[in-house]
């Protein structure tokens, strides 16, 4: 990679009690030894969460620090009977989106509710709608969303079936009765080259006598005194010996009702936090002084907290929970030098260090900040040398000698790139930042941390923490907050307080749905969740068969595929799955290219039912090579066994359970099915993964159901590099589906539920002005006068809330079948959460469901009743999930592309679960 002269070097930070920037650590161009050029804060990343119902964890973290004392406890000066004030109308939205949102019935963002108010859908229908009409773009231009309260009087949004359940949530109500103004000012540097915040807080300093009681993000200022519309003052910045003029212009007279109270309560939290001896890294605060050592990984784990303030049904509160941070303590150079003592041949090394280390997330040791590995610069060094501000040349070596008194020790290592962040390209930074591996630090899981079982454990260990012992942390943070001398000061100013206790509410808990498979049905315990047992023998609806079907395997493995395969017949035939005897392709060796001639040998000539392959390790290149054969040129669906999973001692007969079973919903079986009321019912899932290998293009998923039952189903995938690709893809994928629902029942849906994952919060926007009109235009171009009642439901899995229930003993994960549809909801959304799985270990992870649009005149109760219904049909697990199915295999399906296929698949199996 050729790179700009233009780069970023990173200069140091360390943590003040002043308050941190949010966000990837900031880099830009630094004049040595100037102080001021420091940027300020530091970001960890979240780990993938995983589809079990425990928390996930996120990573990064920092030396350790001393860490202020906050053991003290004076007397509290409020009353603990106080109560929450109901918080206005007013106050309820948030400037930049993320906040409550004032739509009807779940629909949606406030700031796009105006989009919604004038385009009709279709002719009148009879019921009651909930959403209102689209706007034109004429329309959309001419009204400010962000003022606009489109909540339909008299629309419902709780429920009220299922069997009441007494819950804690974390959330805190905050208790105010602020009867101050705050003028807020936009401050501006001249010179502007002062883009740390951490520099331009020390210059701040300076009139703490004029500038009283302030709050200040590096360049919105809050302060209880009324300076004028403009006012200007200097400071000396002491690193340069300079004056620096501060021009302030006044924006806003802010009161405890102004939707920027948001922002201001954020902030006046994160100072609290800081207060009581925490540091933050990303938007997270961390205990450092309760570091856990994983001496036998070489990992350092940091735990701490994480909160966000907003208003919930009129209520102001935190949410609050628990976070961790985890560190290698192994350096990228010494990650290098492992990598390329493996291999002779130079080229190898490099592309293998390239694919182990590219997209991960390093920290530097010298400043604690976090940066993502975009690229590793082969042909530079510490040795280049750039140009100083005085016009003179510097290298590398003696930046970091001068700088940070740090002696690089490798003068010919390579250098890690990492693109500019989007803090970065706005304060005109467009160069790549270099950075040193032998002062970086992996942050994170990695795959191959993730397949080490025994770390996994020993992280879990940590990371999974019960209900009892998490509440009672979160206890102890509120605790402090309230008790600590600097804390209660700094809350006293502003008249507020945290309520003493966590906020407590009454759930619904759903009764077990059935499970009908051919010959009888079952009925799982609730606290379970699980019909394994019972179901492993049951007859399947429609049974997949194996009439012809062709297994491959190396030479060696032959006794242990033969046992395979007649294990397979003793267990599939009970199904009532047809098992006749595989033709078999018995390899040399396991190399993928031995593999693929034998393929292409035998599949290219006669048409299998499934072609299954034992393979002796999980090598990447030989699985991507197999799918893609197997995918593309030939659509024919695959299982892929692991050699290691068939030689676990007495466990064969379980093992080949679960094949028999992945391998029906291959072959287009329906395993079971629980009660569907609405009988002319489509369900979508929409997904998306982002593609590894081709770096600017998305996998958008799609699976839909095409029987009432929904346990049949059609997939298609959208290879997308803009929002209208995703737009135009989704319709096609719609119309395919619905002919594909016609041709199987003679009829179109009446009804369609499209539940949308993948979708963040930046994002919402563009789901709903785009998709939207798009989807709503595609019926009508499918068969004309076609007007189904539908809905969109956004699914959001990596959430912060908890939910504790209580009994007269002890704290425990509430039931699935859990429904929380107030309290702590969106006043203006018709929103709710769903626990539907059962967790073994750890705190159950709730998923939140956001119904955005929706004509299909359901009650809340059916909406809820149906979400919860289908996260009982995921056919590769024989219990609940934490997402409806088709979200779940849209994540399968998205998956398999961006992984190893990383093209469209052949549309031939788009009627087959074949990437299970």
């Amino acid at each position: 990679m050729i790179l700009p002269t233009k780069f970023v070097l990173v200069a140091l930070d360390i943590m003040s009690e002043r308050g941190r920037a949010r966000g990837r650590g900031r880099s830009r161009p630094v004049v040595p030894g100037e102080p001021s050029s420091e940027p300020s804060g530091a970001a960890g990343i979240t780990a993938p969460t995983s589809e079990t119902p425990t928390e996930s964890v996120t990573t990064s973290s920092a030396p350790t620090p001393t860490v202020p004392s906050a053991s003290d406890t004076p007397t509290s000066e409020w009353s603990t009977t106080e109560t929450a004030p109901t918080v206005q109308q007013s106050a309820i939205r948030r400037i930049g989106g993320g906040g409550t949102m004032s739509i009807p019935r779940g629909r949606g963002l406030d700031k796009l509710a105006p989009h919604m108010a004038g385009m009709s859908i279709g002719e009148h229908r009879e019921g009651r709608s909930r959403g209102p009409p689209i706007h034109d773009d004429s329309q959309r231009r001419s009204v400010d969303p962000t003022r606009v309260n489109f909540r339909e009087p008299g629309s419902e949004k709780q429920g009220t079936s299922g069997e009441l359940i007494p819950l804690i949530a974390n959330y805190v109500r905050i208790l105010s009765a602020p009867q101050w103004l705050l003028y807020q000012y936009h401050v501006t540097f001249i010179p502007d080259s002062i883009d740390s915040r951490k520099t331009r807080r020390e210059l701040l300093a300076q009139h703490k006598g004029v500038l009283q009681d302030v709050a200040f993000d590096g360049q919105t200022l809050y302060s209880f005194n009324d300076l004028g519309d403009d006012y200007e003052t200097k400071s000396f910045h002491e690193a340069i010996g300079q004056d620096i003029t501060m021009q302030l212009h006044k924006v806003a007279v802010q009161g405890p009702e102004s939707p920027n109270f948001f922002h201001l309560s954020n902030l006046i939290m994160r100072k609290l936090l800081e207060l009581a001896g925490m540091r933050m890294i990303g938007r997270s605060y961390y205990q450092f002084d309760k570091k856990v050592d994983i001496d036998r990984f070489s990992l350092t784990l940091f735990p701490g907290f994480e909160t966000a303030i907003n208003v919930y049904e009129g209520v102001l509160m935190m949410n609050v929970d628990l976070s961790h941070k985890v560190i290698n303590n192994v350096s990228i150079y010494q990650r290098l030098q492992n990598i390329f003592a493996q291999f002779q041949e130079y080229k190898l090394a490099q592309d293998t260090a390239m694919r182990e280390l590219v997209g991960q997330i390093v920290i530097t040791t010298y400043n604690h900040k976090t940066y993502k590995v975009d690229d590793i610069a082969w042909d530079k060094t510490p040795q280049i040398t750039f140009a100083k501000r005085d016009g003179t040349e510097m290298s590398l070596i003696d930046y970091y000698q001068e700088r940070y008194q740090l002696q690089i020790v490798d003068h010919t290592q390579p250098l890690l790139v990492s693109k500019p962040s989007r803090q970065n390209r706005r304060a005109g930074i467009t160069g790549p930042i270099l950075l040193i591996p032998e002062f970086c630090r992996e942050t994170g899981i990695s795959d191959s941390m993730r397949n080490d079982f025994n770390l996994m454990k020993e992280l879990a260990s940590h990371t999974h923490i019960e209900p009892t012992p998490r509440y009672q942390s979160l206890m102890d943070m509120v605790n402090t907050i309230n008790t600590a001398p600097r804390c209660r000061q700094y809350m006293s100013k502003w008249n507020l307080r945290l309520d003493d206790n966590l906020v407590e509410l009454e759930a619904r808990t759903l009764e077990p749905e059935t499970i009908n498979y051919s010959d009888r049905s079952v009925r799982y315990k609730q606290q379970e969740a699980d019909w394994s047992r019972d179901g492993r023998s049951c007859r399947h609806l429609k049974p997949g068969h194996l009439d012809k079907w062709l297994v491959v395997y190396e030479g060696k493995q032959k006794p242990i595929a033969n046992e395979l395969i007649n294990t397979l017949y003793n267990v599939c035939t009970p199904m009532g799955m047809r098992v006749e005897y595989p033709e078999i392709a018995e390899l040399q060796n396991d190399r993928p290219e031995t593999y693929l001639k034998a393929l292409e040998q035998y599949c290219l000539n006669q048409q299998y039912n499934l072609v299954l392959c034992v393979l002796s390790n999980n090598r990447k290149d030989r699985y991507d090579a197999l799918k893609k054969f197997l995918c593309m040129d030939t659509a024919v669906p695959s299982q892929m066994v692991l050699l290691k999973t068939l030689n676990k001692r007495g466990q064969l007969m379980s093992v080949a359970t679960k094949i028999g079973i992945q391998i029906s919903a291959k072959l287009g079986g329906e395993i079971w099915s629980v009660p569907i009321p609405s009988k002319s019912l489509m369900v979508i899932g929409i997904d998306s993964y982002h593609d590894k290998k081709r770096k600017q293009v998305s996998v958008a998923a799609f699976v839909a159901t095409t029987n009432p039952q929904c346990t049949s189903y059609y997939s298609r995938i959208v290879m997308q590099t803009t929002t209208q690709e995703l737009v135009d893809g989704i319709s096609v994928c719609i119309r395919d589906a619905l002919k594909a629902f016609f041709m199987q029942n003679n009829a179109m849906p009446e009804r369609i539920v499209i539940y949308r994952d993948g979708v963040g919060d930046g994002q919402l926007q563009a789901v709903y002005e785009h998709e939207l009109p798009q989807i709503e235009e595609t019926f009508n171009k499918v068969q004309e006068g076609y007007a189904p009642k539908w809905a969109m439901i956004i699914v959001k899995k990596r959430g912060c809330s908890r939910f504790f229930a209580k009994n007269s003993h002890q704290l425990y994960n509430p039931p699935p079948g859990t429904i929380i549809d107030h309290t702590i909801t969106h006043q203006n959304w018709f929103d709710f959460y769903l626990i539907s799985q059962c967790a073994r270990q750890g705190t159950a992870a709730p998923t939140h469901f956001n119904v955005i649009w929706d004509r299909t005149t359901f009650k809340v109760d059916h909406i809820q009743r149906l979400t919860f219904k289908l996260c009982h049909l995921y056919y590769n697990w024989p219990g609940t999930i934490r997402v409806p199915m088709v979200c779940q295999y849209a994540h399968k399906l998205s998956y398999l592309v961006g992984q190893s296929l990383h093209q469209d698949f052949n549309h031939d199996l788009s009627n087959k679960l074949f990437y299970l």
